[in-house]
């Protein structure tokens, strides 16, 4: 397996996590503090991971814990799939000072219950619908459906419990969050390494520090990561100049807006702009291609009966 990336989990806007309805066609060796739950609703999906290889088919469901590393590929196309991330921060809300490793595949020969794989998949098809949908007040209801889940989890997957402290990957995710939520609300401007250390109220040493224990480079590399995600939106949603966006996204050159913008993509910001709408990838690890949403909200209704 290569060397593999750390991948930045965005939460969505007044919720504790991700979800997307996708369909994927490679992601390259990752990895993330956030836990991650893949639900395969069509097709099929190969999945890498250190303890082994797995096919997942229609209804199988696999949960990645925070810091594993994986990988996952098409072994034909038109596969379909929901992928929840989540915080581990919320199981601190009640055991403060203790990790879990959940084991939950349902390709294992040790499988779960049919009557308990239909409350994992009901709870995940509920909270992408409402992720899709967002009718009033639907972020409560979210948080409804992940504690539903999370509950479900304690009470009938396998799970080993370890001390925080003790695990070596382990830091403090919300000066991580802290770090990343300044970077986004002052990207477009040039930030200053010492006025962003002040304002954090953390020393340089502890910043660092921070950045090398979430496997990324410097704080360049994330205010690069977030200047470009600006970018792609202004590329998707307009048609203002490609020196305007690079301007308005922060990059003191159109020379080097057009380097970052290919490091991270491995296209031109052009390219970018005149490919096809549904064939626009995320930014990061993962490789995504077009779908049909009407087909896949039908096949979540399903899940949700």
């Amino acid at each position: 397996m290569q060397n593999p990336e750390l991948e930045y989990v965005e939460r969505a806007e007044k919720t504790p996590l991700s979800c997307r309805i996708v369909s994927i066609e490679n992601s390259s060796p990752h990895w993330h503090y956030e836990y991650e739950i893949f639900f395969v609703l069509r097709g099929s999906i190969s999945v890498h991971t250190e303890e082994g290889d797995w096919r997942l088919k229609d209804g199988n469901i696999i949960l990645f814990n925070a810091c594993e590393i994986h990988s996952i590929n098409q072994p034909e196309p038109g596969n379909l799939c929901l992928v929840l991330q989540f915080n581990p921060e919320i199981f601190n809300e009640i055991y403060e000072k203790s990790s879990f490793r959940f084991d939950l595949n349902t390709c294992k020969e040790t499988g779960i219950p049919d009557a308990v794989c239909q409350i994992l998949r009901s709870d995940l098809a509920k909270i992408g619908l409402l992720m899709h949908e967002q009718p009033n007040g639907y972020q409560f209801f979210i948080k409804s459906h992940l504690y539903d889940l999370a509950g479900a989890m304690f009470k009938h997957l396998r799970y080993e419990v370890g001390s925080k402290s003790k695990n070596p990957m382990d830091f403090k995710l919300k000066d991580f969050d802290n770090i990343k939520n300044y970077i986004k609300q002052h990207f477009a401007t040039e930030i200053n390494l010492e006025q962003m250390c002040l304002d954090l109220a953390m020393s340089r040493a502890k910043l660092y520090r921070i950045l090398k224990e979430a496997g990324t480079e410097s704080y360049k590399s994330l205010v690069n990561f977030y200047r470009v995600e600006h970018a792609k939106g202004l590329l998707r949603s307009g048609t203002s100049s490609i020196q305007h966006i690079a301007a308005v996204s922060g990059f003191e050159s159109d020379s080097t807006f057009y380097r970052v913008f290919g490091e991270l993509t491995s296209v031109t910001p052009s390219q970018y702009r005149e490919s096809p709408r549904n064939t626009q990838t995320s930014l990061g690890v993962q490789g995504y291609v077009g779908f049909s949403m009407p087909k896949a909200l039908s096949v979540l209704r399903e899940y949700c009966a």
